[in-house]
């Protein structure tokens, strides 16, 4: 039966060894390799089929998909591929961690497709020694090995030399650039494999370019490898400040201004300056991406700055002879503002032409002005320099008016920086004849009259103040007018029986008149005629008058001083109550009849044991004390209230 058996596997490994072709490749010692299934061409058709590896055709070593690999499966495909780092495999395939002698032999790949027949793989895997780390040399015979050659300059060359010991015949050492193979090693000596790379003048090409040695004499393990990148010291190749072509600059408004620098290596840094100036921005980042380095600025200039060149200046530090930078000019401006800063008052009459003149200042000028009624109807103006003024603008607004017109109307300018914010306001009221002034008449030495007028409103056009003096007839002595309502009439008699009619007038019609009686008018203060000469005079003999009075008064002011003092020492000796104290002063004797007196209420502290001032004098006043008691009945001290005490000597 043992027999028999025996000779059934005998028969299936021989049909199996019929069926699959066996493909040698070889695995380098201590290092791991990676057998594919099917050169990696292996899909799975569907949820049930499967690949399973095995070893000499009895040792089960891998199945896929597994529990594991289920888990990370798409649900729209089989299987997929897996990434270590930067190289990708098939996950069909079988890795074999640090091969040693024991790993060689016969793996059999086995698919079992869901509608199709299985299919087996089968590969004898042979074992190879490594052929050692490739070295690395420059063109002098010095070894590299800070992975990294260079700073190169434009236009130098570049030299770099593998070499591999190796004695096998199977060997291959070449070089690849970014990945693309472009040089492969020929035998220089015996054991000694040796691939050169030569660059000639040396282009922007070559900065971090990526330079790989490789020795490689197995198929199914990673070759060896060293690598290098080239260090550049480059020129920016462009400076450039970017403005998208607006070079205007609102005053006092902050804008982020970038500059980019583009192809300097190693990454400059960049400096502002604004005229002869150089900036020290509060906000200023730079932004270095490979080949590109930004610089932003936040700028906000001043008026004082217009026409200056701001400069963004690129500095390499191992070219510090040349100068890389770019200039833009700078135009500072601001959006139009209004010159009026209170509203005016317009006066309107329908179907009858208006004008009003709208004024601001600017920089630059001003494209156009809007005007706005309260109907929301809006028209458009031309603009007029003003002259003499540098940033001054006007434009004029004439029209018919019309009932709609009456409200608000607002004036708007608009350049390069934008509408003006604050609109220059007018209100349109109902327009005609002034309305009468308010006058005040006042007589002045000796025959003049002043008439001062407080304009009321105009109407809408410009007024004149008139003023009438008529008789008792009704003749007309004198007849003024003045634009600012002020008159000053010298020669106006004050015996007759005068009248002042005043009003106004404008191109509108006349106001209504207001008559005043002259006679019924009080004369005019000093105050208001000193500008008259005629009263200087007077005012001269007036102070020489003054001044004679104010002695005058002095002198009996002094007289009446002595004679009153003169009357207080005669009483002096004449009181007994007054008693000649010995510096030479007064002092009133105490009443000591009536013990009951209570002297006022006082803020003075004393000490009721203390004696007076007086009790060692060498006058006449006899001694005395200073009591504390509570009144005119003088209770025992403790019953006092602690409120309030009389004091009595």
């Amino acid at each position: 039966m043992l027999l028999k058996c025996a000779l059934s596997l005998c028969f299936i490994r021989t049909i199996l060894s019929l069926q699959a072709e066996t493909v040698v490749l070889r695995a380098v010692r201590d290092r791991d390799a990676r057998l594919p299934c099917g050169q990696g061409k292996v899909f799975l058709d569907g949820p049930d089929s499967y690949v399973l590896w095995l070893k000499n055709d009895r040792d089960f070593l891998y199945r896929f998909p597994n529990e594991e690999t289920e888990r990370t499966l798409y649900h729209d495909r089989i299987f997929g591929s897996s990434c270590d780092g930067v190289s990708c495999h098939d996950d069909t395939s079988l890795l074999l961690k640090r091969v040693t002698d024991q790993d060689s032999g016969q793996y059999r790949c086995r698919v079992h497709y869901q509608a199709s027949p299985s299919v087996d793989y089968v590969i004898d895997i042979r074992l190879v020694d490594s052929p050692g780390i490739p070295r690395i040399y420059n063109e002098v015979g010095d070894e590299i090995t800070k992975g990294h050659v260079g700073p190169l300059s434009l236009g130098s060359d570049l030299t770099l030399i593998c070499e591999v010991d190796d004695n096998q015949p199977d060997t291959l050492v070449y070089w690849r650039r970014n990945g693309v193979v472009i040089e492969r090693a020929h035998v220089v000596r015996p054991g000694v494999l040796r691939a050169e790379v030569h660059v000639r003048n040396v282009t922007r090409a070559e900065l971090d370019a990526h330079y790989e040695c490789l020795a490689q004499n197995a198929d199914v393990t990673e070759p060896l490898t060293a690598s290098v990148v080239v260090k550049m010291y480059l020129a920016p190749l462009s400076v450039e400040i970017r403005l998208n072509n607006n070079f205007d600059f609102e005053a006092g408004q902050p804008r982020v201004v970038d500059c980019v620098v583009v192809g300097c290596m190693p990454p400059p840094s960049v400096t502002w300056h604004l005229g002869d100036t150089m900036l020290r921005p509060n906000v200023h980042k730079e932004l270095h991406d490979g080949n590109y380095t930004v610089s932003s600025l936040t700028l906000a200039p001043s008026l004082r700055d217009s026409k200056h060149e701001l400069v963004c200046r690129a500095h390499n530090s191992h070219l510090p002879t040349s100068v890389f930078e770019d200039r833009v000019t700078l135009n500072v401006g601001y959006r139009p503002t209004c010159l009026t800063t209170r509203e005016e008052t317009i006066g309107a009459v329908r179907r009858e032409a208006e004008t009003v003149t709208c004024m601001v200042d600017a920089s630059p000028e001003p494209l156009q002005f809007s005007w706005t009624f309260a109907d929301s109807k809006t028209l458009y103006t031309s603009v007029t320099k003003v002259a003499g003024h540098r940033h001054r603008y006007s434009s004029t607004l004439t029209w018919l008016s019309r009932d709609g017109d009456i409200g608000l109307l607002l004036c708007r300018a608009t350049n390069a920086f934008g509408e003006q914010k604050r609109p220059c306001s007018y209100t349109i009221s109902p327009g005609g004849p002034p309305i009468t002034p308010d006058c005040v008449v006042l007589r002045s030495y000796p025959s003049a009259l002043r008439v001062q007028c407080k304009k009321a409103w105009d109407g809408g056009r410009p007024q004149i103040v008139h003023l009438e003096i008529l008789d008792e007839e009704g003749t007309v002595l004198h007849n003024v007018s003045d634009t600012a309502g002020h008159f000053h009439l010298p020669d106006v008699e004050e015996e007759r029986n005068l009248t002042a009619v005043v009003y106004a007038s404008s191109s509108r019609g006349r106001s209504e008149a207001k008559i005043i009686h002259l006679q019924t008018m009080k004369p005019l203060t000093a105050s208001a005629v000193t500008e008259n000469a005629p009263t200087r005079s007077w005012m001269r003999w007036l102070e020489a008058a003054a001044g004679v009075v104010a002695v005058a008064v002095a002198i009996a002011a002094t007289a009446i001083c002595i004679k009153a003092l003169k009357s207080r020492r005669d009483n002096a000796e004449l009181n007994p109550d007054l008693v000649p104290r010995s510096d030479g002063s007064f002092h009133r004797e105490p009443d000591f009849a009536r013990e009951e007196r209570v002297l006022g209420t006082t803020n003075i502290t004393v000490n009721q044991l203390a004696s007076c001032q007086n009790q060692y004098s060498s006058s006449p006043v006899p001694s005395c004390r200073v009591l504390v008691g509570c009144g005119a009945h003088s209770p025992p001290l403790d019953s006092c209230p602690t409120s309030q005490h009389s004091y009595y000597v």
